[in-house]
């Protein structure tokens, strides 16, 4: 119980760090869009083919997708997922795959949560992606580009992102 109140806080602490940063250097590229990354929770990414939608509106290929899923003992360890086991109690990442995601410079991060989760909001500001698309009820903070609409609205969703893309001409 203490260990999961002190990951909260750190991870807090450092959320709120790296807002400070973002907000004092936000120069973001404008290049087109090649490489994709999805950061949602598992629900979602059960219930959706992202590979295929995304193929489907914007023709990009092989994006790559994490999920978030509470910890089960029952639950295999995967490279898709992550759990807030994968942090220690100072809030650092112990997951190398993980890890490996968030380094991944990705020209476009869709962050498809719609609710605050700290473990979700700490890996969409700790991610090298140079564009972050978002729901705005979940962290507006974070993200470029802040999409209002439900999350059952998965079409309008992406529709949304196409129409900005295409403003901003990044596709």
């Amino acid at each position: 119980m203490l260990t999961a109140k002190l990951k909260h806080h750190f991870i807090k602490k450092k959320i709120d760090k790296f807002s400070k940063t973002l907000s004092s250097s936000n120069n973001r590229s404008a290049q087109k869009i090649n490489s994709v990354g999805i950061i949602t929770l598992d629900c979602f990414s059960k219930q959706h083919d992202f590979a295929q939608i995304l193929n489907q509106k914007f023709q990009f290929r092989n994006p790559k997708t994490y999920s978030f899923r509470k910890f089960s003992k029952d639950n295999q360890k995967s490279y898709k997922h992550f759990s807030e086991k994968d942090f220690n109690w100072r809030g650092d990442i112990t997951d190398t795959s993980l890890q490996s995601f968030l380094e991944e410079p990705f020209d476009l991060l869709i962050c498809f949560f719609n609710k605050k989760n700290i473990f979700l909001e700490y890996t969409v500001t700790s991610s090298n992606a140079a564009f972050k698309v978002g729901f705005s009820e979940a962290s507006s903070d974070f993200f470029d580009l802040d999409i209002i609409c439900d999350i059952n609205q998965v079409d309008l969703f992406f529709d949304e992102i196409k129409k900005y893309l295409e403003i901003l001409n990044k596709i």
